[in-house]
């Protein structure tokens, strides 16, 4: 017959052993990783569904973290970058495995839709979730190339290598992408902590130079600033056609970006300040409604009248302008720019216009102009 304390004690024991196996499970479950955040792959995703618009894949859950690293990790070339325009979300075959191990000494990494930064900035988060240094190896990687790609001027091109007999030209809009990221590096912004002091320090140099370039290379139309050419020489620091174009001109989407990173300095120079508002001017006045505007005293007799109804309500750009008198391009590759009694055709072909800097011109400069331009302790209304 049992007695009350051993009782207690094989109940006791029980216990113990249930937790124990309950631990014991526990520990044979796999970890559960944080999903990390895509939104830098979005340029090359679209491109690369552009030109596979037949190609059924499967996909990797955002949950499957790991899958998704690995993929970086093979896809990766040994120069450090990534080719432009992969998917590294999908399911590999064998053979397009196979595929990515042979070509790791191919000479095309390129920062072409924001190409290379999404990736060092998913291997970094993973790197310290999981604590394995292949993925912080595979970054640091990807980061001197960064690095090195800067030209001597401060600026980067479209493409990590330059291929021998190519003039390098300054990709503004690589070197603004390239800009962000470095300033991110030098600041220990998450999820770059790891990186050390000195590299930091490297990085706050890198954009330093970087952002005297881009000062530099603003452009300028009847003494007034105006915003910045999508291409500049290496050579001659001047407007040049990129890669991807045939003519030279004025990009209002990239400028956009160029003013809304000027505006992040907490405290900017008077050199800053001077770009910022110059290209919120320019905005201002070349809108394709102030173009409209300005078309009916020019309006041939034989030309239809224009109407106001074509444009959106709301202010909208071309997509370029010329250099010299700030007026629309009809398109890329002829350098025709638009009479502006035709601003109403052109404006049925929605990819000829865009909103890029309403949201800048509307909200972010009028709040940058509060917190910048209004003196410390000044009464506000």
């Amino acid at each position: 017959m049992l007695t009350l304390s051993s009782a207690a004690l094989i109940h006791t024991r029980t216990i113990a052993f249930v937790l124990l196996l309950a631990l014991s499970a526990c520990s044979h479950q796999p970890p559960v990783y944080r999903p990390v955040a895509t939104d830098g792959f979005e340029r090359v995703l679209d491109f690369w569904q552009q030109t596979h618009p037949n190609e059924n894949v499967d996909l990797y859950s955002q949950e499957q973290v790991l899958a998704i690293a690995d993929n970086l990790l093979l896809m990766q070339r040994n120069s450090g970058g990534w080719p432009a325009n992969i998917n590294p979300f999908r399911k590999l075959s064998g053979d397009q495995r196979l595929q990515f191990l042979k070509d790791q000494n191919a000479q095309d990494a390129s920062f072409a839709n924001a190409n290379i930064f999404p990736q060092i900035f998913y291997l970094s988060h993973v790197y310290l979730q999981t604590g394995d240094v292949r993925y912080r190896d595979s970054a640091k990687k990807a980061f001197r190339l960064v690095m090195t790609t800067q030209l001597y001027n401060g600026g980067w091109p479209l493409h990590a290598q330059v291929i021998e007999g190519d003039e390098a030209v300054i990709d503004t809009r690589t070197t603004i992408n390239a800009l962000r990221f470095l300033r991110r590096v030098a600041a220990g912004e998450m999820p770059y902590g790891y990186v050390p002091f000195d590299v930091r320090g490297q990085a706050a140099d890198s954009v330093r130079k970087g952002d005297q370039l881009l000062l530099r290379l603003q452009q300028a139309h009847d003494s007034r600033a105006s915003i910045w050419a999508s291409a500049y020489g290496l050579k001659t620091s001047q407007p040049t056609a990129p890669n991807n174009q045939a003519v030279v001109a004025l990009d209002p989407e990239v400028s956009v970006g160029i003013t809304r990173y000027f505006m992040q300095i907490e405290r900017p120079p008077a050199e800053v300040i001077r770009a910022v508002t110059g290209a919120a001017d320019w905005f201002k006045h070349n809108t394709l409604q102030q173009a409209q505007l300005r078309a009916a005293p020019q309006r041939p007799a034989w030309a239809p009248k224009y109407s106001r109804a074509a444009l959106p309500r709301q202010p909208v750009w071309a997509k370029y302008y010329t250099l010299d008198s700030n007026r629309p391009l009809v398109d890329g590759a002829s350098g025709r720019p638009v009479a502006p009694y035709a601003v109403s055709k052109l404006a049925a072909n929605k990819e000829w216009y865009g909103s890029w800097a309403r949201d800048l011109m509307q909200k972010d400069y009028p709040a940058w102009q509060k917190r910048v331009l209004t003196p410390r302790g000044s009464p506000t209304l």
